[in-house]
């Protein structure tokens, strides 16, 4: 009888802590809410922490012959897929685009090579983080010049941030993809 009456109970015990463990639909809704609510609050990429690392990265003002230009500093290497051998590289890169997805940034390269910017090529950052490069020069007065004229092109495809002034100072040279 003891036997039978401590099953019961075990039973009765088992049985409200497992129906008090089901999901509800209502505890999905407020999930779901809740992620979209995040997912909105942060929706670019200057957010995350890949944005915190860029903006760490450094800048600097360069002084040219029509004035000072704002020069973003960076590590990268040109990307195999992206349209460019490492020789191209030179210190001073107008950029016009950046993308998180390598995918993207090759896209937009081949849709600027297509149009207006021939010789545009993909490089990369060790985050791993993907910049179009639409000219790079070895002197900051020929790549100011260079950004002005991107910037009076008007090229729908470049959006703010971009254009702007990479400098790849400290950068390596491999064109392994990964």
């Amino acid at each position: 009888m003891r036997i039978g009456y401590t099953a019961g109970i075990i039973i009765a015990i088992a049985s409200v802590a497992f129906a008090s463990c089901k999901t509800t639909e209502a505890n999905y809704r407020a999930a779901y809410e809740k992620t979209i609510a995040a997912r909105d609050s942060s929706d670019s990429i200057d957010d995350t922490i890949y944005g915190k690392v860029r903006r760490s990265g450094g800048s600097h003002t360069v002084e040219t012959a029509s004035g000072k230009v704002e020069v973003k500093t960076c590590m990268v290497k040109i990307t195999a897929d992206g349209g460019g051998v490492p020789e191209n590289l030179r210190r001073y890169n107008v950029v016009a685009g950046q993308f998180k997805q390598r995918f993207n940034a090759v896209s937009l390269r081949n849709r600027l090579a297509d149009s207006s910017y021939p010789g545009a090529f993909v490089v990369e950052t060790a985050e791993p983080y993907y910049y179009i490069v639409v000219g790079s020069y070895a002197t900051a007065d020929e790549a100011a010049k260079a950004l002005e004229a991107v910037k009076a092109a008007g090229e729908k495809s470049i959006r703010p941030p971009c254009p702007f002034i990479l400098d790849a100072t400290a950068r390596r040279t491999s064109s392994k993809a990964r």
